[in-house]
């Protein structure tokens, strides 16, 4: 793995040899995205599902089009991730 300098807009390439190296690449990398997108994985993401009347949370997803703004960002930095 050639460790010289880095790339800003691709993450490192994981060629097998040096695991511990390219482990903390990627983290500086997905890092450097923003915050929300290194939480996305330390702590995954589950989609938005719809609260009924009560104030539970059901088993049925929520439509993309209903979702919050933080709900949005969340589900991008996800993708980020990803």
């Amino acid at each position: 793995m050639d460790k010289e300098g880095g790339f800003v807009t691709r993450p490192p390439l994981l060629d097998g040899s040096n695991y511990d190296y390219w482990k903390s690449r990627m983290m500086a990398f997905l890092k450097s995205m923003d915050s929300k997108t290194w939480k996305a994985v330390l702590k995954g993401w589950d989609p938005p599902v719809i609260v009924d009347k009560e104030g539970k949370s059901t088993l049925e997803l929520k439509p993309e089009e209903e979702w919050s703004k933080e709900e949005d960002a969340l589900a991008l930095a996800n993708s980020r991730a990803l």
